[in-house]
């Protein structure tokens, strides 16, 4: 699996935008309302600011030598802001090894600029937050840089929360190479119902710390497929579960691996649930597939279905020549008979 980078995600999201991802009410894109959104960074490195560069050659080196320090010591003590729409939502000051962690209320997608005090001189950056989801970034602040560049966001990873999906399509899409975490928190990582329309296209997609995986009602429709991918998901409950009219196709340019507490898949009523991956593995604590009523599970897209944990492979034994006895035994004279008298 490729490293997780930063998640863009575009909304398309029509007719009713705040019924989709849970959103708790209409906010102001980072006040009391909207769903908590956590940005958590780590200052790796302050490069300061050189000295004048017509310094004498004994003062250059002194400021080289006071500019190596305050590298070494700059990443703690800097006040970090997080601004929406030119207002302060929130703001934390990096302990001694550079961390800070930022808390944000957002209803959608938003440009959220971060300024860093250091010792006066203020730098910043503006980044994309998705909603409801966990932002790890790793930063150097290069104090020599141009204007707008000072600071660089070297790794950034962002996992999101449950998707609940209610009404309208939703199509979340990222770039080749970058992979979706989704954290159910113990919850379903994706429910649907109404006449949703889910669509998730990336290249991993991780469900992780789910109730159910997948958790589909009514008449929506489900699809998750990968560029060139796999499809991890760990539920306690059951890892496809599909109810009524709906439909889940997870289509994988790659492996489809399931783990789960209870049923690896489960359709009820009039349901359907299709797979296309290279193999399916479905590691359960009950049945790989249940279905009730007229409900179906398709798995003839699968090119290969693993039951259980995917096995190692098993040492091919070299034959053990028998022991040669020592020292080799020598055969025993045979009696010779004794001539028959002549009549």
């Amino acid at each position: 699996m490729k490293k997780v980078k930063f998640i863009l995600l575009l909304l398309f999201i029509i007719p009713v935008p705040l019924a989709l991802l849970a959103c708790d009410g209409g906010g102001d894109g980072g006040g009391g309302n909207g769903q908590a959104t956590t940005i958590n960074g780590r200052i790796a490195n302050v490069v300061a600011m050189n000295g004048n560069e017509n310094d004498s050659f004994k003062f250059a080196e002194l400021m080289k030598i006071l500019s190596i320090i305050k590298e070494a010591k700059a990443q703690g003590g800097i006040t970090v802001t997080a601004i929406i729409d030119n207002e302060v939502v929130d703001d934390d000051t990096t302990d001694p090894d550079g961390f800070f962690s930022l808390t944000l209320f957002l209803d959608s997608a938003e440009n959220v600029t971060l300024t860093f005090d250091i010792d006066g001189t203020i730098v910043s950056v503006t980044i994309i937050v998705q909603e409801g989801s966990i932002l790890n970034i790793v930063i150097t602040i290069d104090l020599n840089a141009p204007p707008g560049d000072e600071v660089d966001i070297i790794d950034e990873d962002e996992v999101l929360g449950p998707i609940v999906c209610e009404n309208g399509p939703l199509e979340i899409t990222k770039n080749p190479d970058e992979d979706l975490i989704i954290d159910g928190g113990g919850d379903d990582c994706i429910r649907t119902a109404g006449n949703c329309n889910l669509i998730i296209d990336p290249e991993d997609i991780i469900l992780t710390n789910c109730e159910n995986c997948i958790d589909a009602r009514g008449t929506s429709d489900v699809t998750l497929g990968t560029f060139d991918g796999n499809i991890f998901c760990d539920a306690s409950g059951d890892g496809i579960k599909t109810v009524g009219d709906a439909t889940v196709f997870l289509d994988v340019n790659g492996d489809l691996d399931v783990s789960a507490g209870e049923n690896g898949a489960k359709a009820d009523g009039n349901s359907v649930i299709s797979f296309a991956a290279n193999a399916c593995i479905f590691e359960s604590g009950e049945d790989t597939f249940e279905t009730n009523g007229n409900a179906v599970i398709n798995d003839e897209g699968c090119g290969e279905i693993i039951v259980g944990p995917v096995p190692s492979p098993v040492p091919t034994l070299e034959p053990t020549p028998l022991p040669s006895p020592e020292p080799s035994p020598e055969p025993s004279p045979e009696p010779s008979p004794e001539p028959s008298p002549e009549p």
